[in-house]
């Protein structure tokens, strides 16, 4: 299919435009797809942007045949001259390419992949595909449209993977675009978007339908060198010796592009920056810059990621002053040998404390992102991180992550070489799509009879809530060598705290469901006793709460 893109067509008959639709799956603010469509229209070509499924953490929702059906109708109908697919490994690689494999051979079109996933697996990916783009595609992807509308040749453009019978030609990646300020705003409120969703589809933006506005200021600026982030491998290998990895816009192209999008959504109440480390290294006088017009120019609150080591007192104090409301804090586990003999992370403790109570301070939302199921350390870790979150100053919030061996990071590397790891396990690939889309895996835990792990899931989010008292915490901590044999208590209570720190609301049965579901499925047949169960409990969950 690659080669007859570039033959066939008299010089004279040749388009000097081509139409492209891009699909984005389970992202629908994917900023890259957003960029990319915004270059080619800035190139002249046509270009759809597809979003497929949204992604919700917890209401994970399966794609249907219904839904599949619609995306190649829709192909169909659009006839796109090259259909552009983005992928990460971590949550839809396996997904993605059997889409692929079915827009190719039931719809009849070209399909090239890009993103993390293709560029750390060229090869494997190019067996679904006909096109692959390894790193940043503005330019990659602009300079294959324009050679497909010439009729030009697609085989020797810079960051472009392709196969031309037997022969797979493997370009090498072209330096990186050092003036960001150069790339056009990514596309938002663009009137040629779909979404496929609810076995259902619509003309629409689903971004406009939310109050909250995607964007960043930096790209590969952070510098820290975690073992499980393929972003080492971005940085170092693949863009090795091509130009500075860590790129800021300015102030004036961040602002603009944030004003533009307000006027074409007013709803805005949250600008979330997608920068690994927000403000990290950045040029002189950039953060000052941006905290003395932020807040004059734009005036919303806004939310970052952010690393324990950088925040101390006077920034968070600064960001703070320029509308900062939430931040994610990773800080991967709460043991100090965990993070530097398994995770590459050197920071101490007292670090991420210090961070903590300076967040607290200024009174910014804090969210901390631990990871459990580490096959190193695995009691040491867990123990560890509990310990620590019963020292975060409160209210915080937590995310509670498997680990993903994703390709081309230490982590997986060390993995495979120990015999911990198999091939067709790197990225998740062995488990199925509603776990990997679950922040809180204690069902997933409990389903697997993997009860230390249910034990431990269920103990450390409870850590995270407010309303429990530390010293029943701790209680139950002392009680490990019980509740590891018998965590469905535990599971049960973590659950119901989810729900109402989620929804305001104890609804008992839907958490006794993730336990014993047999217990739930009996009081909903039988409402009034339930409903004096119910107030048993809540009578002594008040008794327990003091």
């Amino acid at each position: 299919m690659t080669q007859r893109l570039s033959e066939g067509l008299e010089p004279s008959a040749r388009p000097r435009r081509i139409r492209v639709a891009l699909l984005t799956l389970y992202l629908s603010e994917s900023l890259g797809a957003r960029q990319l469509c915004s270059v080619l229209k800035a190139r002249g070509h046509e270009c759809s942007l597809i979003f497929f499924k949204e992604f919700r953490w917890g209401e994970f929702r399966p794609v249907t045949r219904r839904e599949e059906e619609l995306l190649l109708s829709l192909l169909r109908d659009l006839q796109p001259d090259l259909v552009g697919l983005s992928l990460t490994s971590s949550l839809v690689a396996d997904l993605a390419l059997d889409l692929s494999d079915k827009i190719r051979k039931q719809a009849g079109l070209p399909v090239i992949l890009g993103g993390a996933h293709p560029s750390a697996c060229p090869e494997d990916c190019l067996a679904h595909a006909d096109f692959i783009c390894r790193g940043e595609g503005e330019q990659a992807l602009g300079d294959l449209a324009d050679a497909i509308a010439a009729g030009g040749l697609v085989h020797q453009i810079p960051n472009i993977w392709t196969k031309i019978d037997v022969e797979i030609h493997r370009n090498e990646v072209r330096p990186l675009t050092q003036h960001l300020d150069s790339l056009p705003f990514a596309a938002f409120d663009d009137p040629d978007c779909y979404l496929i969703e609810h076995d259902g589809i619509e003309q629409v933006d689903p971004a406009c339908r939310i109050p909250m506005y995607h964007t960043y200021a930096s790209r590969m600026a952070c510098p820290f060198t975690c073992a499980f982030c393929a972003g080492v491998w971005l940085r170092r290998e693949l863009y090795a010796e091509k130009g500075p990895v860590r790129r800021y816009r300015s102030v004036s192209h961040l602002l603009a592009e944030i004003k533009q999008a307000r006027e074409r959504h007013p709803g805005i109440e949250l600008i979330q920056f997608w920068d690994e480390v927000f403000g990290v290294r950045p040029p002189a006088g950039w953060l000052e810059e941006f905290c003395d017009r932020f807040p004059g120019e734009i005036g919303l609150p806004y939310a970052i990621w952010s690393h324990p080591s950088l925040l101390n007192d006077e920034l968070v104090a600064r960001l703070r002053g320029a509308g900062l409301k939430g931040v994610v804090v990773g800080v991967e586990s709460g043991s100090e040998r965990v993070r530097r003999e398994v995770l590459n992370r050197h920071e101490r403790n007292t670090a991420v404390l210090r961070a903590a109570q300076a967040l607290n301070r200024h009174g910014v939302a804090a969210t901390y992102d631990f990871i459990l199921d580490l096959p190193w350390l695995t009691e040491e870790n867990c123990r560890g991180t509990f310990e620590l979150m019963m020292r975060l100053p409160r209210p915080f919030n937590v995310g509670l992550h498997s680990l993903s061996f994703l390709p081309c990071t230490a982590i997986t590397a060390r993995a495979l070489a120990e015999g911990l790891l198999l091939p067709g396990q790197i990225a998740s690939a062995d488990r199925p799509l509603a776990e990997r889309f679950e922040s809180f895996l204690w069902k997933y835990r409990l389903q697997a009879r993997d009860r230390a792990s249910a034990f431990w899931h269920s103990l450390i989010y409870l850590a995270s809530v407010s309303f429990l008292p530390r010293a029943l915490l701790w209680k139950l901590y002392r009680a490990r060598a019980l509740l590891r044999l018998y965590p469905k208590p535990l599971v049960v209570a973590a659950e119901a705290a989810r729900i109402k720190k989620e929804t305001g609301e104890l609804k008992l049965w839907a958490a006794l469901a993730v336990g014993y579901p047999w217990l739930a499925g009996f009081f909903a047949r039988h409402p009034s006793l339930g409903r004096l169960v119910n107030r048993g409990i809540r009578s002594l969950g008040r008794l327990l709460l003091r």
